[in-house]
């Protein structure tokens, strides 16, 4: 499985830090770090795969339908 890099300058890093209380959920704490960053991006992306793959089922199920 290949291995996904991102990478911030440190000005930034202090930004998205600042940004935590933005990024997090209401009831959470504290700054972002990189761990809970890969968790957003991963979930995130789940997301997308799922609806494409709805997306390409439904098309592919419509092309099998006649036209009136």
């Amino acid at each position: 499985m290949p291995d996904v890099t991102i990478s911030f300058t440190d000005a930034q890093w202090a930004r998205v830090v600042a940004a935590s209380s933005r990024i997090k959920a209401l009831h959470e704490t504290g700054d972002v770090d990189a761990a809970y960053l890969a968790a957003i991006l991963k979930t995130r992306i789940q997301k997308l795969v799922v609806l494409y793959e709805k997306e390409a089922a439904r098309a592919s199920a419509d092309a099998g339908l006649d036209d009136f």
